[in-house]
């Protein structure tokens, strides 16, 4: 069944009649094809904010009468909704894209003339602002802004191809109508400016490019493109290449479009290619079941992967997508994620590092989090290959992701190909011949992001559009591209740099025993705890080794640990260094959250270890450590005093105690020689008569 979308909505040209809700309930399911759709984004899409009383009835109905039209289509009812299935169905939208890259995939493979005919039959099927019954809806809003988008693209794709196909004249006039259309498009006045070049009409190309600079600076306030403005100095100093029919009139974007160590973002999908299979795999299990486990080797492109193909996807279909790392305290990145209402994805990307916490029960906590999130909506979870075992010991989690796990594995050299070519020919590059075959040899079982860091250098030094295999040679190559950047970091500082430079390094790195490495996210507070290491955090976020944000600091990949041979060696010499830092830093944070208790001060064996450890190694510390190792310091040293005076005091007590006593024996010493001395005076004066001043009595 054919489903036009490109203008209003109809099946198989219109020989399948359909109600106004019903169309609508159609349109909404094929901008989600094969996707599940809630009834409540069903609601929204016939309704929106006023929904009537016996809404909850009219959606099955509608679906109903959909199921009778369509067959032998289906629509079918999941968990969570309804789903379209995307078997015996065709929708107008798919070929139109599927024309537009099979178009420019022949331009670039210097067939301007089939290019230029596969062109115009993708816009001849235009014919209306796509899913106009679903105007106010945001999901098709998106969908329909890109395919506007792609339409816009395809017009200057296809006077790029019939300028290279000869057709100058052509070119000329339909150029002029595109410009009227959409004045602000630059790349129209480009076609214009060449086309009017290549008739002879130099003074009116120059009026061309002048216009378009001065409707930009009127309209926006900005100087033209990089294009335009090249395509004006190469009119004035008539440049052969302007009347070369093998290219339009182009210049290199001034961005790189290789991202290095650091993965690809949502906003990169345009940049992030090779995974077309698996990522439709990924979605198709999504929309079964809701929750995936992404697990890889280390270096595969898992975060890139969840980031730019399935996060992308999710935000083109208008699903608000929430993206959380496990940092130093794990839970704490999903408690403070406030998942909307509805349909919502969460992507927890590097999973493994909610194992490194210190206190087992706060990882128990992390993985009881995310059992629960899976209930508020959409669930994607990525995680190193060799800590899959560790998911046994949290039973409720292993038991949500259990057969439901899509395993990435190294790219096949046709997905190397596309990784390294793609990209450049969207910016414009040229590589060298065989460049491409060295890379992908190279490249062949290395992590993929040493590939993209020694793409970065070699853009880095191009030879104006061209990457060279000389320039790959000088970054060291994918086997020490990493490695030279960072020693070029190193070397460029002074000692007292030097030395920051690796404190703030082994802050965000662990090492295992068995030389498993682990990168941390940090507080950027605990980082840069001056302005010194800020400027060292700048250089190395400027080199991509580092990644930021506002509030955190971490390593662009753990690629930077196994490939620069000075950081193992730091990693190696100062283990039990490591271990002692990573328990000050975070048990300090803690004693500062509670408000500085002394009885989470460290004591005894503890802290004699951390106090000769920091005299010894003579570590930059937070002002947060700093204070809480002075403060356990004094509290002991206030115990020691305490103590001496306890002591001194029961020596006191024992002291008097003894003096006491002795005062009383004396005493009764005296007494007793007063009343022996009595009876003495008895015996010899019998005639006496007195008075005993002890025992009051008369004696005679």
């Amino acid at each position: 069944m054919e489903v036009r979308v490109l203008g209003a909505l109809a099946l198989d040209g219109g020989r399948i009649p359909l109600a106004g809700r019903d169309r609508t309930v159609m349109g909404a399911l094929t901008v989600r094809l094969g996707a599940s759709l809630s009834v409540d984004s069903l609601a929204s899409a016939l309704w929106g904010e006023h929904r009537p009383a016996s809404w909850a009835q009219v959606i099955p109905g509608c679906i109903m009468r959909l199921r009778r039209l369509i067959a032998p289509a289906r629509i079918e009812t999941t968990l969570r909704g309804y789903r379209l299935l995307p078997e015996h169905i065709e929708v107008d939208a798919a070929r139109f894209e599927l024309l537009a890259t099979r178009g420019a995939e022949q331009l670039e493979l210097g067939e301007p003339e089939r290019a230029a005919h596969t062109f115009a039959e993708a816009l001849a099927l235009w014919q209306g602002e796509p899913f106009t019954e679903l105007l106010d809806w945001e999901p098709a809003q998106i969908a329909s802004g890109r395919l506007e988008e792609v339409r816009l693209g395809v017009e200057e794709l296809l006077l790029d191809a019939r300028l290279q196909a000869g057709e100058v004249q052509e070119v000329a006039a339909s150029a002029r109508v595109r410009v009227a259309e959409a004045p602000l498009r630059e790349r129209r006045w480009v076609a214009l400016g060449v086309a009017q070049y290549r008739q002879g009409r130099q003074a009116d190309a120059l009026a061309t490019v002048r216009s378009a600079r001065g409707l930009l600076a009127a309209e926006l306030g900005l100087d033209p493109c990089t294009e335009l403005a090249e395509l004006e100095r190469a009119i004035l100093r008539q440049d052969p290449r302007l009347l070369s029919d093998h290219q339009v009139f182009r210049v290199a974007s001034p961005e790189c479009p290789y991202f290095g160590l650091p993965p690809a973002e949502t906003g990169d999908a345009e940049r992030y290619f090779g995974r077309d299979q698996e990522l439709a795999s990924a979605l198709r299990a999504l929309d079964a079941h809701g929750v995936l486990l992404v697990a890889g080797s280390s270096g595969v492109g898992k975060s890139s992967f969840v980031r730019a193909g399935i996060g992308e996807q999710f935000l083109a279909r208008g699903v608000e997508v929430t993206i959380v790392t496990p940092g130093e305290h794990p839970a704490d990145a999903l408690r403070d994620v406030g998942l909307p209402a509805g349909e919502s994805l969460l992507i927890v990307d590097q999973c493994e590092r909610a194992f490194a916490a210190d206190d087992p029960a706060e990882t128990e906590e992390f993985f009881d989090l995310l059992s629960r999130s899976a209930l508020c909506g959409a669930l994607v979870v990525a995680i190193r290959a060799d800590r899959l075992g560790d998911l046994a010991d949290h039973g409720a989690f292993a038991q949500l992701i259990q057969s439901r796990m899509l395993m990435l594995t190294a790219l096949s050299p046709d997905g190397l190909r596309t990784v390294i070519e793609k990209p450049a020919e969207q910016a414009g590059l040229i590589l060298e011949p065989g460049l491409v075959e060295i890379l992908v040899r190279d490249a062949s079982g290395r992590a993929l992001p040493l590939l993209s860091h020694a793409l970065r250098q070699v853009w880095s030094r191009r030879e104006g559009r061209v990457l060279t295999v000389d320039g790959y040679r000088a970054s060291g190559e994918i086997d020490g591209a990493v490695a030279k950047t960072a020693e070029e970091v190193f070397r460029a500082l002074s000692p007292d740099g030097e030395r920051l430079l690796r404190d703030i390094l082994l802050r965000l790195v662990d090492a295992s025993a068995d030389g498993a490495v682990t990168s941390r996210r940090v507080e950027r507070r605990r980082i840069a705890i001056d302005a010194a290491h800020a400027g060292i955090v700048d250089r190395l976020v400027d080199a991509r080794l580092l990644t930021t944000d506002e509030e955190s600091v971490q390593v662009s990949h753990e690629a930077l640990a196994l490939e620069w041979p000075r950081l193992r060696e730091w990693l190696a010499d100062d283990a039990d260094g490591q271990r002692i830092m990573r328990h000050l830093s975070s048990t300090a944070a803690a004693w500062d959250a509670m408000g500085r208790p002394d009885s989470e001060l460290y004591r005894g064996s503890r802290l004699a270890t951390a106090q000769q450890w920091r005299d010894a190694a003579g570590p930059a510390l937070t002002a947060v450590e700093r204070a809480f190792l002075d403060a356990s310091a004094a509290h002991r040293t206030a115990g020691l005093a305490a103590a001496h005076m306890q002591l001194q005091e029961r020596r006191m007590v024992r002291r008097l105690s003894w003096m006491s006593a002795a005062a009383a024996s004396l005493a009764i010493l005296a007494v007793s020689a007063s009343l022996f001395a009595g009876f003495q005076t008895v015996v010899l004066h019998p005639v006496a008569k007195t008075s005993h001043p002890v025992i009051g009595a008369k004696l005679v």
